[in-house]
């Protein structure tokens, strides 16, 4: 990297001149590109001041910047050129301020890349330095960058953004508690339901009493519900689990005519 002041220091040689042609005096920066757009040198024989863009020159070496030839400088003549010298963007001196529009200081120096002329930093008269990714833009009366600090709009949207966050949140543990509550009440209907399939199926009284005197009977027939889809063979001894399931097949009076009571 090369910054404004380290330019400085270098002569400019011609490659076809075969001579130094002038010294680097100023830069010149363009607020579209955020680039160095040309360079100012000081002839070395009239010491006028001589632009020449950025584009036009060889290469930034640790001792001279090179051109080809003097014909890549503009003409003294040239508007362009005479503006460039005049008043052409320097960047150095130009305020700063913050995306919020707080003053942050005053451009001192900058870093730029010495092959695409990109302006890579930027320092502040108080050492604060802002990189390339935080520029804004630039502009011939103050440099905008982003220095961290939130704008109203930016502190409007995340309140926004919180509270949109918060209820969604509320919703969801909603959901959860409903689910939750789904589930135990799921939970406690098949236990009640398998309380009733122990229980056995509801009786009249008359029939609890029939029950009673079957379970542990002997039967001294086979007993067939009409479908068939409940037999007991002939010297079962009945259990209660028998006995329910006549009942459930409409079976119970034929196992009673069956048993030996």
């Amino acid at each position: 990297m090369e910054t404004n002041e380290s330019i400085l220091v270098r002569n400019v040689v011609g490659l076809d001149d075969r001579r130094v042609i002038g010294k680097m005096r100023e830069l010149r920066v363009n607020c579209d590109t955020l680039a160095v757009s040309h360079y100012i040198v000081a002839s070395a024989t009239t010491n006028a001041p001589l632009a020449l863009p950025f584009d036009r020159a060889l290469a930034i070496g640790d001792t001279f910047v090179t051109v080809q030839s003097r014909e890549n400088f503009l003409a003294a003549s040239d508007p362009e050129a005479q503006a460039l010298i005049a008043d052409g963007f320097k960047l150095v001196g130009v305020e700063a301020y913050s995306r919020t529009g707080n003053k942050l200081g005053t451009v001192a120096t900058y870093d730029f890349d010495p092959v695409y002329g990109t302006v890579t930093s930027v320092t502040l008269d108080d050492g604060t330095v802002f990189a390339a990714d935080t520029f804004v833009f630039f502009a011939p009366e103050f440099v905008f960058v982003d220095n961290g600090a939130k704008t109203a709009a930016e502190l409007r949207a995340g309140v926004a953004e919180a509270e949109v966050e918060e209820a969604v949140i509320e919703e969801v543990a909603d959901e959860e508690v409903a689910a939750e509550d789904d589930a135990e009440e799921a939970v406690e209907a098949e236990e009640a339901a398998e309380e009733a399939a122990e229980a056995g199926p509801e009786l009249s009284a008359e029939d609890a009493q029939l029950v009673e005197l079957l379970v542990g009977a002997t039967l001294v027939d086979d007993v067939a519900s009409e479908d068939g889809s409940f037999t007991v063979a002939k010297g079962t001894v009945l259990t209660r689990e028998i006995v329910d399931d006549a009942i459930a097949h409409d079976a119970l009076l034929l196992l009673t005519l069956a048993a030996d009571l």
